[in-house]
């Protein structure tokens, strides 16, 4: 698990790394168009930090369960 929190932090710091200067950019030059490249790999950082969320909650939910059962 620790593993996925690792993914999903370090998937974390590149997309914060394109939206910031995209962001800066659209506000400054309102006719400035965004790059496919970036929207595409936003997209999958979105999708990879959501898949990585998602198995760690199923991961300490299955955990509970365990921990409920023996007890």
């Amino acid at each position: 698990m620790k593993k996925l929190i690792y993914l999903r932090l370090f998937c974390c710091l590149p997309l914060i790394a394109i939206i910031l200067p995209d962001i800066t950019e659209t506000f400054i030059n309102p006719g400035f168009k965004l790059p496919f490249f970036h929207i595409t790999a936003g997209s999958a950082f979105i999708a990879v930090i959501g898949i990585c969320t998602l198995i760690i909650r199923y991961q300490k939910k299955q955990e509970l369960k365990v921990q409920y059962q023996q007890s």
